[in-house]
């Protein structure tokens, strides 16, 4: 079998309890875990997917929401190729964290890196809240430069798969065009 053409490498991260982590998992392994311990420090995963033809393996950096570990993580956002924030459509409040991880990831990572914002828990959502949710969502991506903007639930797997597609074809368009000076290639 030969290796994947490109990795990439993707942070991420978001306030605690946003469901990260069990997005992830629903990600990885199509399966909704209800109950996921606290993320300590920095979860290390990777998955190989094929886009337009072309192997890519994804290095998925899972940085841990508390406030407690953010003196470490600075150091893993070094060498990223892209980043996703997630919040919790439920809790807006989370959504007050969105340009702190921001900043860490372009003051430690590439600035210019892609970084697409997420809203997690899309089944929980109360439907009347979620016009409200949205524009301020788009409001930050404006604000902030972010590449795109989705709401996903990993309990029923809604639009998971599609942010991480993102991504990944957004980092292959950038390869092919020679637009990556921090990918990583196995040719």
């Amino acid at each position: 079998m030969t290796p994947p053409q490109f990795t990439f490498k993707i942070i991420i991260g978001g306030a605690g309890g946003v469901g990260k982590t069990t997005l992830l998992h629903r990600y990885l392994h199509n399966v909704f875990l209800s109950d996921t311990a606290l993320t300590v420090g920095v979860q290390f995963f990777s998955k190989e997917v094929v886009r337009e033809g072309t192997r890519i393996m994804l290095s998925l950096w899972d940085l841990g929401g508390q406030d407690r570990f953010r003196f470490v993580q600075p150091s893993y956002c070094f060498g990223a190729n892209a980043a996703m924030v997630f919040f919790d459509v439920t809790r807006l409040d989370t959504a007050l964290q969105v340009n702190d991880w921001i900043t860490m990831f372009r003051e430690n990572g590439a600035p210019n890196i892609p970084i697409v914002l997420g809203g997690t828990k899309l089944d929980m959502a109360d439907p009347e809240s979620m016009d409200e949710v949205n524009e301020n969502a788009n409001e930050l991506l404006q604000q902030l430069g972010l590449s795109y903007y989705i709401t996903t639930s990993s309990k029923t797997g809604e639009n998971v798969k599609e942010i991480f597609n993102y991504l990944a074809d957004t980092l292959l368009m950038q390869a092919n065009q020679g637009n990556m000076p921090e990918i990583s290639s196995t040719d």
